[in-house]
C-alpha cells in the first residue's frame, strides 16, 4: 500500500501532480490558496522534494502590507535556505513556520511554489 498525507478532500492526484511539474519550471506552481499550497508541500515531501522557493500575495487590497517574511526567498537566517541544506523535511519545517506566521498575522495570501529534489 502506498502511503498518501493527502486527505479525501484535496485536489486529485492529477491536479497535484501537474503542480509538482509545474514548480519545477522557472514560473512555478499557479497561484495556490494556503490550503492547496499545504497540500502540495505535504505531496512534494512524500516525493522526497522541498519548498526551494516561496512567494507570497495578498488576495485583495485590503490585506496587511506585503511583507517578505512570509516568504521563501533565499534570504533567510543562515542555515535555513535549501541552499544551505537541501533537505526536503527542513524545508517544509520552514514553509509550515512562514503559513503560521501569515495565519497569526491575520494574512490572507495566495502562494506560488518551487521544488527541488534533495
Amino acid at each position: 500500500m502506498t502511503m498518501t498525507l493527502l486527505a479525501p478532500d484535496d485536489p486529485p492526484r492529477a491536479t497535484l501532480d501537474a503542480w509538482v511539474r509545474a514548480a519545477t519550471t522557472g514560473a512555478g506552481t499557479p497561484w495556490l490558496s494556503t490550503a492547496e499550497a499545504e497540500t502540495l508541500a505535504r505531496h512534494a515531501l512524500m516525493l522526497g522534494r522541498g519548498v526551494r522557493l516561496m512567494e507570497a500575495s495578498a488576495l485583495t487590497l485590503h490585506e496587511p502590507p506585503r511583507d517578505t517574511d512570509w516568504e521563501i526567498l533565499g534570504a533567510d537566517a543562515p542555515g535555513e535556505n535549501w541552499e544551505d541544506h537541501r533537505d526536503p523535511r527542513r524545508a517544509f519545517a520552514l514553509f509550515e513556520r512562514k503559513l503560521r506566521w501569515a495565519r497569526v498575522a491575520g494574512a490572507r495570501l495566495q502562494y506560488k511554489l518551487w521544488l527541488a529534489a534533495a
